[in-house]
């Protein structure tokens, strides 16, 4: 039997502070876009949409604020936090080793210090992956009826200088971190069956990558898995971004269709995407866990195949010394029927084909983030109409159901190309369908904060509530013009991209 609800959003607190930053850094650099095109603020404007964005200061630890303000915030007892997840990409600095989010533990760890504490790494949808994460926790009883799950996003990639100077994918992004609380509303024993495969241990050294996947695929007999979650403890951020689960899975796509890498099939986009879509079909990220017990990872595991959602997820648990421990868990006959209302169903899909869009490197000593612009721009497109009617069809909806759309703001172009694809079947006219609904249903902060990475999911509905979203026009769209409606949307679709390459979204329905 299923609640009404199984998990809602209570809270959130936020980082507010940090300097202004507008395009005139930028245009003063001499600085240009590929093509030879000059960085100015109107060139800024009319690629990415951006104004300002915020930089946060040299010794801010923004995650720790925004937690922070949640508890001054908020009513809860924090020894009801039974998981403190920190979602992030770089976070504060990109040489720490993690998992980032023990800074922002030292503030409650006297109140709950049994938690589980974990940094999950999916790139920007971390926040909804980690959602997810805790919607599997709570949907199998691991999380019980008034249990805490806090959810921090905090990207300070100022402070980091996760870009080289010159790069101009620095120009996107601003600073920011959020908190959110998450409360479980119902205790849940879930009806199934669930067994694991023996767990293969081995001492990895050359091509870990390639070797881990070796290994699945020998435990697995080439079945299909849905998912790969590793407690990745090697810590180093070329090791993070993007996650290593992304990349042990393409690695077993590899390994599994020789004939198609030989062919080249998985470094054409359109080819790999229908190659993936139809073949592989399976979520892939990381944590680290403060613990570095091997059990937790085999916990999470078994909560996502026991929630129904999934029938096979492997487990890792990779030492930083490279010792590796690989479980399969599977489950059979636990179903899954969607709650009510709060949270009430995910959908997270990882195509690690395209895992080299986003990435960080290592050069000279020193750590890089490096993006393919226009590769993140047509995963980013072209891969939104099977994600997202895939999660709104098994829920009985189509995008005319949803009153709010909370869009991942990387790029405010694009969001119409990518409502365009959404809306296929959208008559008379597609394009006004599109200007429509971005000014009825979205609201949107690219042009005041930039791209905030893993935080913007946690952003935009913050800074709804709080009244610091105005009506404006970008890139010849009216933005921001239903902002009262909008605060009582009922339906509510979270939906976020990024590294790996990973698409993840959440449905709330309030």
């Amino acid at each position: 039997m299923v609640s009404d609800s199984i998990l809602e959003i209570i809270a959130q607190g936020a980082w507010n502070g940090g300097t202004l930053v507008d395009n005139s850094v930028y245009s003063k650099k001499a600085m240009s876009f590929k093509g030879g095109i000059p960085v100015s603020n109107k060139t800024i404007e009319e690629r990415i949409g951006i104004r300002t964005r915020m930089a946060a200061g040299p010794d801010e630890r923004i995650g720790v604020i925004a937690l922070k303000d949640l508890l001054d915030t908020s009513d809860f007892d924090p020894s009801r936090i039974k998981i403190l997840i920190g979602a992030t990409n770089v976070g504060d600095d990109k040489y720490d080793p993690g998992p980032l989010v023990r800074y922002p533990f030292e503030l409650i760890k006297q109140y709950c210090p049994n938690a589980i504490i974990i940094d999950l790494y999916a790139g920007c949808p971390g926040f909804n992956v980690a959602a997810e994460l805790v919607f599997m926790l709570s949907l199998t009883g691991v999380l019980k009826t008034g249990d805490i799950s806090t959810i921090i996003g905090a990207e300070n990639l100022h402070r980091a200088n996760a870009f080289k100077e010159e790069d101009t994918a620095g120009i996107i992004f601003g600073d920011d971190a959020l908190a959110t609380a998450l409360e479980t509303k119902a205790t849940l024993k879930p009806n199934g069956n669930y067994s694991c495969s023996e767990t293969i241990t081995a001492s990895l050294r050359n091509d870990f990558i390639a070797g881990i996947a070796k290994m699945i695929i020998k435990l697995s007999g080439r079945n299909k898995i849905d998912g790969i979650i590793i407690d990745n403890q090697l810590g180093q951020i070329v090791y993070r971004v993007p996650a290593l689960a992304a990349r042990v899975q393409h690695s077993m796509a590899e390994q599994m269709y020789p004939e198609e890498t030989a062919k080249g099939t998985f470094k054409r986009f359109k080819d790999a995407l229908e190659l993936y879509d139809q073949n592989i079909q399976s979520f892939a990220f990381d944590i680290k866990s403060l613990s570095q017990d091997p059990a937790l990872v085999n916990n999470i595991a078994r909560a996502y195949v026991e929630s129904g959602k999934y029938k096979t997820v492997v487990s890792i648990y990779l030492s930083s010394d490279l010792n590796t421990r690989i479980t399969i868990h599977q489950g059979e006959d636990f179903g899954f029927k969607a709650p009510g209302k709060g949270i009430v169903d995910t959908h997270t899909i990882t195509h690690g084909c395209f895992g080299d869009y986003i990435q960080a490197i290592s050069e000279n000593g020193d750590f890089f983030g490096d993006m393919d612009g226009k590769g993140v721009f047509l995963y980013a497109t072209r891969g939104a109409t099977r994600h997202i009617t895939t999660l709104l069809a098994r829920n009985n909806l189509t995008m005319y159901d949803i009153d709010l759309l909370i869009e991942h703001q990387a790029n405010f172009a694009m969001i119409p190309l990518t409502l365009e694809q959404v809306f296929w079947d959208a008559k008379p006219d597609k394009k006004k369908t599109v200007r429509d609904f971005i000014e009825n249903n979205m609201v949107n902060n690219i042009h005041t904060r930039g791209n905030c990475s893993v935080v913007c999911i946690q952003r935009l509905p913050y800074d709804l509530r709080h009244g610091a979203l105005k009506e404006d026009t970008l890139q010849g769209f009216p933005v921001n013009r239903n902002l009262d409606n909008l605060q009582h949307a009922k339906i509510i679709l979270n939906d976020s991209v990024g590294s790996g390459m990973t698409r993840s979204s959440v449905l709330q329905i309030n």
